[in-house]
Formats: C-alpha cells, structure tokens, sequence
C-alpha cells in the first residue's frame, strides 16, 4: 500500500560505512558495497533516472573520546578502505562549529530511494502486476500446495512489511520493535558547502539549490507515524549547534517514518518454521540502501536453487527462543 507509513518512502538513503558512537564499520560493508552500487547503476541504466550518488562523507568529533577512538580506528587494517585522512580542527567549512577536527568516510554514498520507490511502482504498475491496495491477511489461504489471496495463486508469499510485521499472524513472533525516524527539508540561502555529507551529531545532505536535508531523530518509545514538533526541535537543536548562528535556517518540509528495527541489529529472512511457501524479508531498518541488493540476492538464490541463507539473517535463529513460538495452525 502506499497510504500505509512507510520509512524508505521518507528515508534520506545514505550508506556509511563508519556509524554509531563506537565508530563501528558497518556489517558486512564489504562484501555488500560493490553489488548495492552495480544494482543502483543497473537500474539508473533501465529507467534512465539518477538514483546512486557516491559523495564523500565528513564526520566530526564530538569529544577527545573521539579523536583517541578515531586514531584507534585509523591504525586497524579494517578500516583502511573505508577511513580517509583525519582533518585538523578549523580546516573544514567554516560554517561549521569545529573543535575536535573531522575526518572523511570513504565509499559513502545516498540512493534517493522514494524516487526509486516510485519508479518501480510505475513500471509495475504499467506491467499489470502492482495493486495499490492494504494487504489483508485474513484473506489470504492455503489451497492444497498454493496460497490463494482473492483472485492471485502462489507457491510463494513473501512479506516485506516494514512495522506492519506486528499485524502479521505468521511472523509477528519475531522480535521487531518500530523506531521513528524525523527528517527536515531545511533552506538556507547564505550556507555555501563543499559537495559532502556531513555529520555532526545528525546528518546533513546538500541537495543544491541551498536546500538541505537534515536527519535524523530515533525514538523507540514512540510508534505513531506523524511529525512530531519535538522530533523538529532535536533536529533543529542540533543543526544550530554546529552550523555558524549567522546562517538563518527555514524549515521548508517535515517528514517521518517507522524503521523495522531488530532485537540484533540484523534483518529478518527467511522461511516460516511450519507454513511451507510463507517468507520473509524485514529489518533492514537504516541500512536498507546498502543491505538489499545483495540480501535479496541471497534471498532469491536460497529460494530458486536451495542455497543456504547466512545464520546471521536467517530467522530460523529465533525460533527456539521466542517466547510465543509460531503455531502449526496458527491461519487459515
């Protein structure tokens, strides 16, 4: 449906190898990176659009804590494709707050996922295989070996239903809890920036033009899909603390989304236990613009030819310890 919340419709599609306090590089970045930017460009080729935007992304230190961090990170092997050089404080713009000094994320990039969203709907849409409708469970029925949902007849189901998993009678026993996510379209005519992601405490995406995307607020504790004007006030708080007070900032849009977010920070795929043609494909949650491409590679491969899914996205890792294990005659 396209009435229904939806994250990746709102989502600012930024891949960062290097996130979180501990400066942690992401999992499984790279092995997922070369066929995330080779999908992007395949498709930018089809429907003759602009999707895969590599930029480089600057990151600042907040602390001592960071600078010691980032050295720690700078001498391990690990972090060498992806960690430039550190950047003494007062080299970078100067309209930003800079007294730690930074440093450039290599291989970043931002996928402009509603405008992909949009273009596959309409392919879809033109091919005669996209409704644009809510999914009811309720109506969808084993038929003998096929599932059978109004008119349509599968082998196979597969869910991707970002937080509406909880309404799932099949797989609302995996553990996801919805994460809220704000964004700001902020306009500001008088900030001039070098063509980079920066990230200082939030993110900031020059879109051009002066416009500026800002991101992103995360809150668990609130499931509710509207802006809110305190998921504005962390943005813009926080955008004021490092941006020059000379540059007067106007919110031009304001948007919000619920992330799938996992118990182990890893997506939800795979098979049901007990349902035979039942799937998954759930919890990518921020990383999404890096992690699909190759997951549902995998995905694909372990469904047309048997190939084994990685334990570690595999939801057959939940099914002895949920604390309501799925029922045999759980539908239908």
């Amino acid at each position: 449906s396209t009435v229904l919340p939806n994250a990746s419709q709102v989502a600012g599609g930024i891949i960062n190898p290097v996130t979180g306090r501990w400066m942690t590089k992401s999992w499984g970045f790279d092995m997922l990176i070369s066929h995330a930017a080779a999908t992007y460009r395949e498709l930018e080729q089809q429907f003759e659009v602009e999707l895969y935007h590599p930029i480089p992304l600057v990151r600042y230190c907040q602390n001592s804590s960071d600078v010691k961090r980032l050295g720690r990170r700078m001498r391990n092997p690990r972090y060498a494709n992806v960690l430039g050089d550190p950047i003494d404080k007062g080299d970078g713009p100067d309209s930003f707050e800079d007294t730690h000094g930074s440093f450039q994320i290599k291989q970043a990039a931002y996928v402009r996922l509603p405008l992909l969203l949009q273009t596959l709907r309409e392919h879809f849409a033109q091919a005669g295989i996209f409704r644009d409708e809510t999914f009811s469970h309720a109506n969808l029925t084993r038929q003998d070996s096929q599932w059978s949902y109004h008119d349509l007849e599968a082998d196979h189901v597969i869910f991707s239903e970002g937080v509406g998993m909880q309404d799932n009678p099949w797989f609302n026993w995996l553990p996801l809890t919805p994460a809220k996510g704000e964004t700001l379209i902020l306009e500001c005519p008088t900030l001039n920036l070098p063509r980079a992601i920066y990230h200082h405490r939030k993110w900031l995406l020059p879109y051009g033009d002066h416009t500026f995307r800002l991101g992103a607020t995360f809150d668990s504790n609130d499931a509710t899909p509207e802006p809110t004007a305190a998921g504005a006030r962390e943005l813009l708080d926080a955008a004021r603390s490092f941006i020059a007070p000379q540059h007067a900032l106007t919110v031009k849009q304001h948007h919000a989304g619920l992330r799938p977010s996992t118990k182990d920070i890893r997506p939800f795929i795979g098979n049901h236990p007990t349902e035979a043609g039942l799937h998954i494909f759930n919890g990518l949650g921020s990383k999404g613009a890096s992690l699909a491409p190759e997951l549902i590679r995998q995905f694909l491969a372990h469904l047309l030819s048997g190939q084994p899914l990685d334990p570690e996205i595999d939801i057959a890792r939940f099914v002895e310890t949920v604390a309501n294990p799925p029922q045999t005659d759980a539908n239908h």
